[in-house]
């Protein structure tokens, strides 16, 4: 656990990031639509591009939690199919990957 105690550092700091970025988005979504009918189809527009950044995030964030927990509970970089080492560069690439490239077909 401590030779991945740097990782899960860096993995909460991520965390931390976007459940911000998430709570912005948020407050930005409760805001009220524009009187004007040209300002409110790009407040639209706005909120689309918001509501896919929010389900990206919470994806995210969820993965993050999955991965700080592996490290806690001492398998991190354990395949959750198959039960082989996921292999280091996949983690460099993906530090949440909880599958092995074999698995992840």
């Amino acid at each position: 656990m401590t030779e991945h105690h740097a990782l899960r550092a860096t993995l909460r700091n991520k965390l931390s990031q976007l459940q911000q970025r998430l709570e912005k988005v948020e407050r930005n979504l409760r805001q009220p639509l524009e009187p004007d009918s040209e300002e409110r189809a790009v407040s639209r527009e706005n909120d689309d591009v918001l509501e896919r950044l929010d389900e990206s995030d919470r994806e995210e964030i969820r993965q993050l939690q999955d991965a700080i927990s592996h490290i806690d509970a001492g398998t991190y970089g354990l395949c959750t199919r198959c039960g082989q080492n996921i292999p280091p560069a996949r983690l460099a690439a993906l530090p949440y990957a909880s599958t092995c490239i074999t698995c992840a077909r």
